[in-house]
Protein backbone atom coordinates (compact mmCIF):
# COMPACT_ATOMS: atom_id res chain seq x y z
CA UNK A 1 0.00 0.00 0.00
CA UNK A 2 1.34 3.48 -1.30
CA UNK A 3 0.95 6.57 1.49
CA UNK A 4 0.85 10.17 0.64
CA UNK A 5 2.93 12.38 2.58
CA UNK A 6 0.86 15.39 3.45
CA UNK A 7 2.56 19.11 3.19
CA UNK A 8 3.43 19.79 6.45
CA UNK A 9 2.38 23.26 7.99
CA UNK A 10 4.47 25.00 10.98
CA UNK A 11 4.43 27.49 13.69
CA UNK A 12 6.39 30.84 12.89
CA UNK A 13 7.32 32.59 16.10
CA UNK A 14 10.26 35.35 17.09
CA UNK A 15 12.83 34.92 19.89
CA UNK A 16 11.56 37.01 23.28
CA UNK A 17 14.95 38.78 23.16
CA UNK A 18 14.91 40.04 19.75
CA UNK A 19 13.71 43.83 19.02
CA UNK A 20 12.03 44.20 15.44
CA UNK A 21 12.09 47.44 14.05
CA UNK A 22 9.19 47.45 11.16
CA UNK A 23 8.46 49.67 8.20
CA UNK A 24 5.78 49.52 5.60
CA UNK A 25 8.92 49.11 3.26
CA UNK A 26 11.47 47.67 5.58
CA UNK A 27 12.08 45.42 8.41
CA UNK A 28 14.72 44.97 11.30
CA UNK A 29 15.66 42.45 13.69
CA UNK A 30 18.24 42.93 16.57
CA UNK A 31 18.89 39.98 18.60
CA UNK A 32 20.02 41.61 22.76
CA UNK A 33 22.10 38.68 23.43
CA UNK A 34 24.97 39.41 20.79
CA UNK A 35 23.92 42.42 18.49
CA UNK A 36 23.80 40.89 15.72
CA UNK A 37 21.03 41.78 13.11
CA UNK A 38 18.97 41.08 10.70
CA UNK A 39 17.41 43.39 7.83
CA UNK A 40 14.78 42.81 5.10
CA UNK A 41 12.24 44.89 2.14
CA UNK A 42 10.92 41.58 1.15
CA UNK A 43 7.36 42.29 0.91
CA UNK A 44 6.72 38.82 1.68
CA UNK A 45 8.95 39.08 5.26
CA UNK A 46 7.22 42.34 5.87
CA UNK A 47 3.67 40.73 5.59
CA UNK A 48 4.75 37.90 8.15
CA UNK A 49 6.48 39.76 10.87
CA UNK A 50 3.43 42.16 10.51
CA UNK A 51 1.30 39.37 11.22
CA UNK A 52 3.54 37.83 13.99
CA UNK A 53 3.53 41.64 16.22
CA UNK A 54 -0.34 41.78 15.75
CA UNK A 55 -1.39 41.86 19.49
CA UNK A 56 -4.01 38.95 18.96
CA UNK A 57 -1.46 36.45 17.69
CA UNK A 58 -0.13 36.18 20.90
CA UNK A 59 3.51 36.39 18.83
CA UNK A 60 3.04 33.36 16.55
CA UNK A 61 1.51 32.59 13.37
CA UNK A 62 0.41 30.01 10.92
CA UNK A 63 3.43 29.20 8.21
CA UNK A 64 1.65 27.14 5.72
CA UNK A 65 3.54 25.26 3.39
CA UNK A 66 3.10 26.68 0.51
CA UNK A 67 4.20 30.12 1.87
CA UNK A 68 7.22 28.37 3.92
CA UNK A 69 9.07 27.60 0.38
CA UNK A 70 8.24 30.87 -1.39
CA UNK A 71 11.64 31.86 -1.67
CA UNK A 72 12.35 34.79 0.41
CA UNK A 73 10.71 33.45 3.37
CA UNK A 74 12.70 30.58 3.14
CA UNK A 75 15.65 32.24 3.12
CA UNK A 76 14.28 34.46 5.97
CA UNK A 77 13.75 31.96 8.33
CA UNK A 78 16.87 29.95 7.32
CA UNK A 79 18.97 33.34 8.43
CA UNK A 80 17.14 33.86 11.34
CA UNK A 81 17.45 30.46 12.80
CA UNK A 82 21.21 30.69 11.97
CA UNK A 83 21.38 33.37 14.11
CA UNK A 84 18.84 31.68 16.95
CA UNK A 85 16.61 34.46 16.39
CA UNK A 86 13.59 32.58 15.97
CA UNK A 87 12.36 29.58 15.10
CA UNK A 88 9.53 27.11 13.37
CA UNK A 89 7.97 23.98 14.69
CA UNK A 90 5.53 21.66 12.71
CA UNK A 91 1.90 21.81 13.56
CA UNK A 92 1.81 18.91 14.03
CA UNK A 93 3.84 18.27 16.85
CA UNK A 94 2.04 20.48 19.26
CA UNK A 95 -1.42 20.20 20.61
CA UNK A 96 -2.41 23.59 19.52
CA UNK A 97 -0.87 27.22 18.92
CA UNK A 98 2.09 28.45 21.29
CA UNK A 99 2.50 31.54 22.69
CA UNK A 100 5.37 33.35 22.61
CA UNK A 101 6.54 36.81 24.54
CA UNK A 102 7.63 39.13 22.66
CA UNK A 103 9.37 42.72 24.07
CA UNK A 104 6.50 44.98 23.51
CA UNK A 105 7.18 48.61 25.09
CA UNK A 106 3.28 48.91 24.99
CA UNK A 107 3.00 51.04 28.67
CA UNK A 108 2.08 55.02 28.66
CA UNK A 109 5.15 56.56 29.80
CA UNK A 110 4.62 58.24 33.34
CA UNK A 111 3.77 61.91 31.73
CA UNK A 112 0.56 60.22 30.21
CA UNK A 113 -0.47 58.58 33.19
CA UNK A 114 -0.48 61.49 35.07
CA UNK A 115 -2.00 63.46 32.27
CA UNK A 116 -5.05 61.21 32.22
CA UNK A 117 -5.38 60.61 35.95
CA UNK A 118 -3.97 64.00 37.82
CA UNK A 119 -1.86 61.86 40.08
CA UNK A 120 1.37 62.75 41.07
CA UNK A 121 2.20 61.05 43.82
CA UNK A 122 5.32 63.12 45.94
CA UNK A 123 7.74 60.55 46.36
CA UNK A 124 7.63 59.03 42.65
CA UNK A 125 8.34 62.49 41.45
CA UNK A 126 11.10 63.34 42.97
CA UNK A 127 12.41 60.14 42.55
CA UNK A 128 12.88 60.72 38.93
CA UNK A 129 15.80 63.61 40.09
CA UNK A 130 19.17 62.66 39.25
CA UNK A 131 21.30 65.55 38.64
CA UNK A 132 20.70 69.30 39.69
CA UNK A 133 22.87 72.13 37.21
CA UNK A 134 23.38 75.72 39.39
CA UNK A 135 24.64 78.49 36.87
CA UNK A 136 26.21 80.88 38.88
CA UNK A 137 27.32 85.22 38.56
CA UNK A 138 27.52 87.66 40.25
CA UNK A 139 23.19 87.90 40.90
CA UNK A 140 23.39 84.57 42.63
CA UNK A 141 21.60 84.98 45.58
CA UNK A 142 23.71 82.40 47.92
CA UNK A 143 20.89 82.87 51.05
CA UNK A 144 17.95 82.01 49.21
CA UNK A 145 19.64 79.07 47.04
CA UNK A 146 21.03 77.06 49.71
CA UNK A 147 17.43 76.72 51.64
CA UNK A 148 16.03 75.59 48.18
CA UNK A 149 18.94 73.00 47.86
CA UNK A 150 18.52 71.93 51.09
CA UNK A 151 14.43 70.78 50.35
CA UNK A 152 16.19 68.62 47.39
CA UNK A 153 15.94 64.61 48.82
CA UNK A 154 18.31 62.17 48.12
CA UNK A 155 21.71 62.33 46.75
CA UNK A 156 21.59 63.72 43.11
CA UNK A 157 24.70 64.79 41.27
CA UNK A 158 25.20 68.65 41.55
CA UNK A 159 26.81 71.10 39.17
CA UNK A 160 27.75 74.44 39.67
CA UNK A 161 28.64 76.12 36.40
CA UNK A 162 29.58 79.78 35.81
CA UNK A 163 32.74 81.80 37.53
CA UNK A 164 32.43 81.12 41.00
CA UNK A 165 34.18 83.54 42.09
CA UNK A 166 31.50 85.66 40.99
CA UNK A 167 29.21 85.00 43.35
CA UNK A 168 29.15 86.94 46.59
CA UNK A 169 30.01 84.65 49.76
CA UNK A 170 30.47 81.93 47.68
CA UNK A 171 32.53 80.01 50.65
CA UNK A 172 28.95 79.39 51.85
CA UNK A 173 27.51 77.68 49.17
CA UNK A 174 30.34 75.13 49.30
CA UNK A 175 30.56 74.59 52.31
CA UNK A 176 27.03 73.59 52.06
CA UNK A 177 28.54 71.08 49.45
CA UNK A 178 30.82 69.86 51.43
CA UNK A 179 28.53 68.01 54.03
CA UNK A 180 26.52 66.83 51.28
CA UNK A 181 27.16 63.19 50.26
CA UNK A 182 26.00 63.38 46.52
CA UNK A 183 29.01 64.04 43.82
CA UNK A 184 29.90 67.20 43.52
CA UNK A 185 31.10 68.72 39.54
CA UNK A 186 32.45 72.50 39.01
CA UNK A 187 32.54 73.46 35.45
CA UNK A 188 33.99 76.75 34.47
CA UNK A 189 36.10 77.70 31.51
CA UNK A 190 39.95 77.18 31.85
CA UNK A 191 40.26 80.73 32.34
CA UNK A 192 38.21 81.00 35.74
CA UNK A 193 39.70 77.78 37.89
CA UNK A 194 40.67 79.36 41.38
CA UNK A 195 42.14 78.03 44.33
CA UNK A 196 39.90 76.41 46.25
CA UNK A 197 40.38 76.35 50.02
CA UNK A 198 42.12 72.90 51.74
CA UNK A 199 38.41 72.57 53.60
CA UNK A 200 36.85 71.92 50.19
CA UNK A 201 39.71 70.35 47.81
CA UNK A 202 38.85 66.52 48.36
CA UNK A 203 34.84 67.73 47.51
CA UNK A 204 34.84 68.67 44.30
CA UNK A 205 35.61 67.42 40.94
CA UNK A 206 36.23 69.88 37.90
CA UNK A 207 35.25 70.18 34.24
CA UNK A 208 36.91 72.31 32.38
CA UNK A 209 35.66 74.09 29.88
CA UNK A 210 38.24 75.00 27.07
CA UNK A 211 37.09 77.16 23.59
CA UNK A 212 40.17 78.10 20.53
CA UNK A 213 41.46 80.30 20.40
CA UNK A 214 43.47 79.42 23.79
CA UNK A 215 44.98 82.23 26.14
CA UNK A 216 48.09 80.56 26.73
CA UNK A 217 49.14 82.37 30.05
CA UNK A 218 45.87 81.95 31.72
CA UNK A 219 46.15 78.18 30.33
CA UNK A 220 49.16 77.71 32.18
CA UNK A 221 48.10 79.26 35.33
CA UNK A 222 45.16 77.32 35.41
CA UNK A 223 47.10 74.38 34.46
CA UNK A 224 49.27 74.99 38.04
CA UNK A 225 46.20 75.75 39.69
CA UNK A 226 44.24 72.05 39.06
CA UNK A 227 48.24 70.36 39.82
CA UNK A 228 48.50 71.99 43.12
CA UNK A 229 44.86 71.01 44.28
CA UNK A 230 45.04 67.47 42.70
CA UNK A 231 41.48 67.20 42.11
CA UNK A 232 39.79 64.54 39.56
CA UNK A 233 39.81 67.04 36.48
CA UNK A 234 38.01 66.90 32.75
CA UNK A 235 38.62 68.90 30.05
CA UNK A 236 35.64 69.64 27.66
CA UNK A 237 37.61 71.15 23.86
CA UNK A 238 34.71 72.78 22.41
CA UNK A 239 35.46 72.41 18.14
CA UNK A 240 33.52 73.82 15.50
CA UNK A 241 35.71 72.27 12.72
CA UNK A 242 38.42 70.17 11.80
CA UNK A 243 41.08 72.48 12.81
CA UNK A 244 39.81 72.67 15.95
CA UNK A 245 39.86 68.91 16.47
CA UNK A 246 43.61 69.36 15.38
CA UNK A 247 44.68 72.12 18.03
CA UNK A 248 42.59 69.89 20.62
CA UNK A 249 44.74 67.21 20.13
CA UNK A 250 48.15 68.73 20.17
CA UNK A 251 47.15 70.61 23.25
CA UNK A 252 45.82 67.17 24.84
CA UNK A 253 49.33 65.66 23.57
CA UNK A 254 51.32 68.74 24.49
CA UNK A 255 50.38 68.81 28.09
CA UNK A 256 49.68 64.78 28.92
CA UNK A 257 45.90 65.56 29.89
CA UNK A 258 44.38 62.10 30.28
CA UNK A 259 40.81 62.57 30.85
CA UNK A 260 39.18 64.97 28.02
CA UNK A 261 36.59 64.78 25.45
CA UNK A 262 35.62 66.76 22.23
CA UNK A 263 32.96 68.90 22.49
CA UNK A 264 30.99 69.78 18.95
CA UNK A 265 30.10 73.13 18.38
CA UNK A 266 27.40 74.50 16.12
CA UNK A 267 28.01 77.92 14.42
CA UNK A 268 25.33 77.90 12.19
CA UNK A 269 27.59 77.84 9.07
CA UNK A 270 29.27 74.88 10.03
CA UNK A 271 27.00 71.90 8.69
CA UNK A 272 29.23 70.35 6.54
CA UNK A 273 31.83 69.59 9.89
CA UNK A 274 28.48 68.27 11.42
CA UNK A 275 27.49 66.01 8.67
CA UNK A 276 31.03 64.58 8.85
CA UNK A 277 31.72 64.31 12.36
CA UNK A 278 28.80 64.03 14.16
CA UNK A 279 26.01 62.53 11.68
CA UNK A 280 25.36 58.76 12.49
CA UNK A 281 25.50 56.32 9.40
CA UNK A 282 23.71 53.42 9.51
CA UNK A 283 27.21 51.80 10.16
CA UNK A 284 27.22 54.34 13.62
CA UNK A 285 24.33 52.98 14.72
CA UNK A 286 24.56 49.15 14.65
CA UNK A 287 27.82 49.41 16.28
CA UNK A 288 26.23 50.17 19.88
CA UNK A 289 25.21 47.07 21.66
CA UNK A 290 21.63 47.62 23.39
CA UNK A 291 19.86 45.20 25.30
CA UNK A 292 16.16 45.39 25.87
CA UNK A 293 16.05 48.06 28.37
CA UNK A 294 18.19 49.97 26.36
CA UNK A 295 14.79 49.87 23.24
CA UNK A 296 12.32 49.92 26.22
CA UNK A 297 14.52 53.45 28.10
CA UNK A 298 14.43 55.28 24.62
CA UNK A 299 11.07 54.58 23.79
CA UNK A 300 9.66 56.44 27.10
CA UNK A 301 12.40 58.94 28.12
CA UNK A 302 15.26 61.23 26.64
CA UNK A 303 18.50 59.99 28.00
CA UNK A 304 20.25 63.31 27.72
CA UNK A 305 17.46 65.42 29.90
CA UNK A 306 15.75 62.75 32.22
CA UNK A 307 15.82 63.24 35.56
CA UNK A 308 17.74 66.99 35.00
CA UNK A 309 16.88 70.00 36.32
CA UNK A 310 18.76 73.68 35.90
CA UNK A 311 18.89 76.82 38.11
CA UNK A 312 19.68 79.80 36.52
CA UNK A 313 21.52 82.87 38.69
CA UNK A 314 17.88 84.61 38.74
CA UNK A 315 16.53 81.49 40.01
CA UNK A 316 14.56 80.44 37.11
CA UNK A 317 14.20 76.40 36.63
CA UNK A 318 14.07 74.91 33.58
CA UNK A 319 14.18 70.89 32.58
CA UNK A 320 16.60 72.11 29.54
CA UNK A 321 17.64 75.45 28.51
CA UNK A 322 16.39 75.61 25.05
CA UNK A 323 12.71 74.85 26.40
CA UNK A 324 10.98 77.27 28.41
CA UNK A 325 11.15 77.56 32.20
CA UNK A 326 9.39 75.21 34.87
CA UNK A 327 9.18 78.13 37.80
CA UNK A 328 11.97 79.73 40.40
CA UNK A 329 12.99 78.24 43.42
CA UNK A 330 12.30 81.82 44.76
CA UNK A 331 8.49 80.85 43.87
CA UNK A 332 8.05 77.41 43.85
CA UNK A 333 8.86 74.31 45.57
CA UNK A 334 11.21 71.16 44.55
CA UNK A 335 7.70 69.25 43.80
CA UNK A 336 6.25 71.43 42.01
CA UNK A 337 8.90 72.03 39.47
CA UNK A 338 9.38 68.72 38.78
CA UNK A 339 5.50 67.87 38.39
CA UNK A 340 5.32 70.66 35.92
CA UNK A 341 8.26 68.84 33.64
CA UNK A 342 6.55 65.57 34.32
CA UNK A 343 2.75 66.75 33.32
CA UNK A 344 3.63 68.79 30.58
CA UNK A 345 7.05 69.92 29.92
CA UNK A 346 8.92 69.08 26.99
CA UNK A 347 12.19 67.89 27.45
CA UNK A 348 12.25 64.47 29.76
CA UNK A 349 9.81 62.71 27.81
CA UNK A 350 11.16 63.87 24.21
CA UNK A 351 11.93 60.93 22.03
CA UNK A 352 11.77 59.83 18.18
CA UNK A 353 8.48 59.60 17.73
CA UNK A 354 8.29 62.29 14.75
CA UNK A 355 8.93 62.34 11.54
CA UNK A 356 11.11 60.63 10.03
CA UNK A 357 12.37 59.27 12.41
CA UNK A 358 8.56 57.34 13.08
CA UNK A 359 9.33 55.54 9.44
CA UNK A 360 12.58 54.13 9.85
CA UNK A 361 13.12 50.42 11.19
CA UNK A 362 16.74 52.68 13.28
CA UNK A 363 14.20 54.29 15.02
CA UNK A 364 14.98 53.30 18.71
CA UNK A 365 18.31 52.24 17.67
CA UNK A 366 19.34 56.00 17.72
CA UNK A 367 20.27 58.01 20.62
CA UNK A 368 17.34 60.36 22.44
CA UNK A 369 17.26 63.76 20.68
CA UNK A 370 19.48 65.92 21.60
CA UNK A 371 20.64 69.88 21.91
CA UNK A 372 22.04 69.47 18.00
CA UNK A 373 18.79 68.68 16.72
CA UNK A 374 17.39 72.14 18.33
CA UNK A 375 20.11 73.66 17.31
CA UNK A 376 20.57 72.68 13.90
CA UNK A 377 16.61 72.78 13.42
CA UNK A 378 16.46 69.02 12.41
CA UNK A 379 14.49 65.95 13.52
CA UNK A 380 17.93 63.88 12.69
CA UNK A 381 20.74 64.01 12.50
CA UNK A 382 21.91 60.50 10.57
CA UNK A 383 23.11 59.99 6.73
CA UNK A 384 20.21 57.10 7.00
CA UNK A 385 17.84 57.31 4.25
Amino acid sequence: MTYMKTATDYWFSIEPYVFVGITKKCVLLYNTLDGATIESDKDEVIELLQETLKKENCGVVLLTNERYKQKDINSFISELREKYMGDIIEVALTKGKPIQLLPFFNFPNKQEIYKKHNFSPLKDVLENLSEISIHVDSTTDVTKLIPFLLSIPGNPTFNIIGNIEEVANYSKLLSYFVQHLSPKNMLCSYKNVIALQSAFENNFSYRISVHFPIDIQQWNNSRQLLLNQTLPVEYVFGVSSDDDCLKAEQFIDRFKIEKYRLNPVYTGDNIRFFEENVFLTQKDILATFMTIKDFFARQSINLYDFGKINIMPNGDTYANLNHPALGNIYIDNIYEIVSKEVEEGKSWFRVRNQAPCDDCVYQWLCPSPSNYEIAIGRPNLCHVQ
